[in-house]
């Protein structure tokens, strides 16, 4: 029997599907899932790992007590019972410190719950923690001058990826079965890649973005103000999406998180129109990349779909991308920190106050530039079903955030162009592992769908799972055992 990629790196360790299925039918407490859990935490290779800014056990334990005590009663319990979940540190959560993993910020504790959490809780979810990013979440690796540097549960000389860096190695470790994080150039999709799981950046306005600091004017949470959706570029392209070890806890944490129905996802009998690109129009592409791409093209029209290779597809947002990128003003970071400059790293101080420098004529201009390229890129796919493209020009960097492309040594951000140029068309993405680079480490697609076609991504990642497992090359070339 083949597996896919994902399901052979993610076997040692219970989906979050599954575990909701098995507290539910008494398989299994609550209490005694949080209390493994705890377990991999605390075990050295767990704090080794660094990726929580505040843990919380004994809230934990509390909530898992609450809720079989509920199952015992003969309540009948929600969609994601029992699972242990945790959320970047960029997203508010009443009761837990909120500190965009700025020392500026440590001791600031917030007062309300992002929605798009309180509705996981709500679903009898449990969180354990809030957990590491770059500080603001401004960077592709996950070092913080609040918690230091995340590793990479599974691969040591790789980083986990930023901004959600301390999501997806949490995730990754079999500590959290659910992650929520945060994405606008790539931050959930790339980490997602560098250790080996899935992600889902919904689309514009999909999931309640409120809840994400620091918000309009700055605002933290704590004073008991859900924080208003930042002004500018980041706050109308940032999304809030979930990482989980399956393409079906994704689905079911997107369900949750949006209130979407459920059966909006299925896909027709009829053949698929789908269009792909290796990614070589944003900057340097691995050649294992673009035969990766033309393997699973290759694959899926095999199966009876309508497969058009577009090497410009999305061409025009990167630049649009990186161009209003450096001139949209960070208003809600300048109002953030006010009074506390002390507390941030010198380059981030630099770069929110270097946003401020654009003349008016100049914004005026990207934000047009924007405009166009996005509407470009729609035009493109309403024209199919589904765009396919990898996250990045190879897999994970290393721990300093450099990656080399057949002998080009990438930095940065200029690894991740793939990731930019999706976010600027506003459409859902799912990230998905489907092989191993000749290092060894997972290479992940991007599954990009119309607007509103979340579920219909999600349904199609579990289509290429397949048609990705079941390739002649088979588990030999994905890297799982037969």
């Amino acid at each position: 029997m083949s597996h896919s990629l994902l399901a052979g790196l993610n076997a040692g360790y219970q989906d979050a599907t599954a575990i909701a299925d098995a507290v539910r039918a008494g398989a299994v407490t609550a209490g005694e899932v949080v209390a493994a859990a705890h377990r991999r935490a605390s075990a050295p290779e767990g704090q080794a790992l660094n990726a929580f800014v505040t843990a919380d056990w004994d809230g934990a334990a509390q909530a898992a007590a609450i809720l079989d005590a509920r199952r015992a009663a003969g309540e009948t319990l929600g969609l994601l019972a029992g699972v242990p979940f945790s959320v970047k540190d960029v997203i508010a959560v009443a009761g837990l410190p909120v500190t965009a993993a700025s020392q500026a910020f440590a001791d600031t504790v917030a007062t309300t719950t992002a929605p798009a959490v309180q509705r996981l809780l709500e679903a009898d979810a449990i969180l354990v923690g809030k957990t590491n990013c770059p500080e603001f979440a401004f960077g592709m690796t996950c070092d913080s001058p609040l918690l230091g540097r995340t590793l990479n549960p599974r691969y040591s000389t790789a980083t986990p990826g930023g901004s959600s860096g301390g999501e997806a190695a949490s995730v990754a470790a079999g500590i959290s079965a659910l992650g929520v994080g945060t994405d606008f150039g790539g931050s959930l999709r790339w980490p997602a890649q560098c250790v080996g799981i899935a992600a889902l950046r919904p689309g514009l306005g999909a999931v309640p973005g409120e809840g994400q600091v620091p918000g309009l004017d700055g605002n933290f949470g704590s004073d008991g103000v859900v924080p208003a959706v930042s002004p500018g570029m980041q706050g109308s392209f940032q999304t809030v999406g979930p990482l989980a070890r399956s393409v079906r806890d994704l689905r079911a944490a997107y369900l949750v998180m949006s209130g979407a129905e459920a059966d909006a996802g299925s896909l027709t009998d009829t053949p698929l129109r789908i269009a792909w690109s290796d990614g070589s129009t944003f900057g340097p592409v691995r050649r294992e990349v673009t035969a990766l791409m033309e393997m699973l093209a290759a694959a899926v029209a095999a199966a009876g779909h309508t497969v058009a290779h577009q090497p410009e597809l999305f061409a025009e947002c990167l630049p649009a991308y990186n161009r209003l990128r450096g001139v949209d003003p960070m208003l809600d970071h300048v109002a953030a920190i006010a009074g506390k400059e002390a507390g941030i790293s010198a380059a981030n101080l630099k770069t929110i106050r270097d946003s401020l420098s654009a003349s008016p004529g100049e914004l005026d201009l990207a934000r047009t530039a924007a405009d166009a390229a996005r509407s470009s890129a729609l035009d493109q796919i309403a024209a199919v079903d589904f765009a396919l493209l990898p996250v990045a020009g190879g897999p994970a960097a290393d721990p300093e955030g450099a990656l080399d492309v057949d002998g080009t040594s990438l930095q940065g951000w200029e690894i991740m162009g793939p990731c930019r140029a999706v976010t600027l068309t506003g459409c859902p993405v799912v990230s998905l592992p489907v092989r191993l680079s000749t290092d060894g480490l997972p290479l992940s697609v991007q599954v990009v769908a119309a607007p509103g076609g979340e579920l219909k991504a999600l349904a199609f990642a579990e289509v290429l799972e397949g048609l990705a497992a079941s390739l002649t090359q088979g588990a030999e070339v994905l890297g799982v055992p037969d």
